[in-house]
């Protein structure tokens, strides 16, 4: 699977990623040509197994979350210290999903 990058260009912002644990990163977000306006974007990277597209094969990749799911896997942040508090947050969210889940799976599985 190819890892989403650590550094990339998107709709006139520079990002760098600065911290990952597994799935969830920290990235740099700033414009282009300043050093002005910079924050930062807690996210859960999100994946895919592979697709097709009018007819062009798409290999199974990591990818940044879209705008529309902003709010659930994207964070922006004003400073380092609120991205990786709201980090740390995700983290803690997503594995207390995951236990809920996993119980839910084993009282099923016990009727």
């Amino acid at each position: 699977m190819k890892k989403l990058d650590k550094e990339f260009e998107s709709a006139g912002f520079k990002y760098k990623q600065i911290h990952r644990e597994d799935l969830f990163a920290i990235y740099e977000r700033k414009y282009i040509n300043t050093t002005k306006d910079l924050h930062y974007e807690a996210i859960k990277i999100q994946s895919h197994n592979g697709m097709e597209i009018a007819g062009n094969k798409i290999p199974p990749s990591e990818y940044y979350p879209s705008s529309n799911s902003w709010g659930r896997y994207g964070y922006t942040c004003l400073t380092k210290k609120d991205a990786y508090t709201k980090l740390d947050k995700m983290i803690k969210e997503d594995a207390a999903n995951k236990e809920a889940a996993n119980k839910k799976a084993e009282r099923k599985s016990a009727k």
